[in-house]
């Protein structure tokens, strides 16, 4: 038994490298939505995308073309090309308004393909792994976090030595930041894709990852 839980350990420590060969492909649908919701949130262009299937969340740079393509209420086209997908205006000859993260993580998890563990493990305890950050931004809603978390490199989040993680402004996740490091756990299933553990059976829920802005 304690030999099997050591392979287990094993196995799951190289889970900061992941378990794909590459980033996993984006599992987005390319159709026409619209801006559900928009809000300037520390550093980023917040924004839900209204679409046929589901809401998606992105975190966009705060830049000019984003800021003119993503008026609320506009229609926009959404194109699954790049890690995030693209946005532009309906019109085709339009600069492109790229994504630096996304909020989505259930639905990238579920409707992508699924790391595994090697050698076909299953069943094996929660892939977990140290995350450390400095808090960047917070608001009433939600906490922003700079720092390193590897298991993120699963939905194709690279470098994971430097990510931003945005987890809800709650009594759970105020103490699972409060040291500036926690254990981040991958679900395979479930609500939530990314937990930063806390003493059950509060959670605390990564809700999104985005690459650093600019400067």
């Amino acid at each position: 038994m304690r030999n099997a839980l050591g392979l287990a350990a094993a196995v799951l420590g190289a889970a900061g490298c992941g378990y794909m060969s590459g980033p996993p492909p984006n599992p987005f649908v390319p159709e026409s939505r619209y801006v559900t919701a928009r809000a300037l949130r520390g550093g980023y262009l917040d924004v839900t995308l209204g679409g046929r299937s589901n809401d998606l969340r992105f975190l966009f740079p705060a830049s000019e073309i984003c800021a003119a393509i993503l008026q609320p209420d506009a229609q926009v086209a959404y194109s699954a090309r790049g890690r995030y997908g693209q946005v532009t205006s309906p019109d085709p000859a339009g600069n492109p308004c790229i994504p630096l993260g996304v909020g989505s993580l259930r639905v990238w998890r579920d409707k992508g393909p699924r790391p595994h563990p090697a050698g076909g493990m299953r069943g094996s305890p929660l892939p977990s792994r140290p995350a450390r950050f400095d808090v960047i931004w917070r608001d009433e809603a939600e906490i922003f976090l700079r720092g390193r978390f590897p298991l993120a490199a699963w939905i194709g989040m690279t470098p994971a030595a430097d990510l931003v993680a945005v987890v809800p402004n709650d009594a759970p996740c105020r103490k699972a930041v409060a040291t500036g490091e926690a254990t981040l756990e991958y679900r395979f299933s479930g609500p939530d894709a990314y937990t930063l553990m806390v003493q059950p059976p509060d959670k605390c829920p990564v809700v999104a990852f985005a690459a650093p802005t600019p400067g």
